[in-house]
């Protein structure tokens, strides 16, 4: 029984297909104002990655964090109680 998460882009996540769920990073450039990305990792059971990201500029670094923050606390829920039905 597939279980689908869909992301903002439409990209679909099957939560049966799921291994491990990384913590979220950050990847920053060293000049001031430069874009840089927040990022978590999906490992799913046959090996394979998949890295769910959302890039930034220096001022809106916070909010980006939160809503990707928002999205994987969601997948881990669903993913949780998915493993359990």
């Amino acid at each position: 029984m597939a279980k689908i998460y869909i992301l903002p882009d439409g990209e679909e996540i099957d939560l049966s297909k799921i291994e491990s769920i990384g913590e979220l990073k950050s990847i920053r450039s060293k000049e001031f104002r430069s874009l840089g990305y927040w990022y978590f990792t999906i490992l799913f059971k046959d090996g394979t990655s998949e890295e769910i990201q959302a890039g930034y500029y220096y001022s809106d670094w916070g909010k980006v964090k939160i809503e990707l923050q928002i999205i994987r606390g969601k997948i881990i829920q669903l993913f949780n109680n998915f493993e359990f039905v």
